[in-house]
């Protein structure tokens, strides 16, 4: 008899979900759904993150080919760090010392860079400049007051010559200044503060740079 009522009870309860439908079930149903909608966009992200670093080899590659051909090559560092390709470029071989005008000898080093870059006209260009610790000069001090403004001039500096002289597009550009704040090496030797005055050129596409290792 307990038998026969669960049957009737569990028969009642099927016509109504099939009348009525489940609640639970629908709930179930639609997060099912909002998974699989989540896993499409994960696999969407990955396939254009790795498509965005394939690129970026593809890029460094090149970019060490073209500076390889000029005698300035060996000075400069060409390095990819997930989507980011950054090319280091010494102030020594940049620029006269105390100064901000780009040397004669790193004109070809410019042009091979510009040769590489523009076959990717979807990245943009952020260039950065970093100093040591020291002091300004107090003769230079009413150009630049602080190592911000020095290194803040000297990436303007690369920046005006790639976008004036070299008639790269200014809007792929942007100029940034660390000034004596991301020190490579040590500021109390002569070798150390002469590793952290340089010139970065940072090459990204324009949704990648959060993604740039530091």
């Amino acid at each position: 008899m307990l038998f026969s009522k669960r049957i009737v009870l569990l028969t009642v309860l099927a016509l109504a979900i099939a009348t009525w439908g489940c609640a639970p079930c629908n709930d179930y149903k639609e997060l099912l759904s909002a998974r699989d909608v989540t896993i499409v966009d994960l696999q969407a992200q990955i396939a254009e993150r790795e498509a965005t670093i394939a690129e970026g080899q593809q890029l460094a590659s090149e970019l060490r080919e073209q500076i390889g051909q000029v005698e300035a090559e060996k000075a400069v560092l060409v390095e990819q760090l997930g989507e980011i390709v950054t090319v280091t470029i010494p102030d020594e071989v940049l620029f006269a010392s105390g100064q901000t005008m780009i040397l004669e000898t790193m004109i070809p080093t410019l042009e091979a860079l510009r040769d590489a870059i523009n076959e990717y006209p979807e990245w943009d260009i952020y260039v950065e400049g970093y100093t040591d610790d020291q002091k300004i000069w107090p003769d230079f001090q009413e150009v630049w007051p602080t190592n911000w403004e020095l290194g803040a001039s000297r990436a303007a500096s690369v920046t005006r010559y790639m976008t004036n002289w070299l008639e790269m597009d200014a809007t792929r550009f942007a100029v940034v200044s660390y000034g004596p704040f991301h020190p490579v090496g040590d500021n109390e030797t002569v070798e150390g503060r002469e590793q952290n005055r340089f010139v970065r050129i940072v090459l990204h596409k324009p949704e990648t740079l959060w993604a740039r290792n530091r």
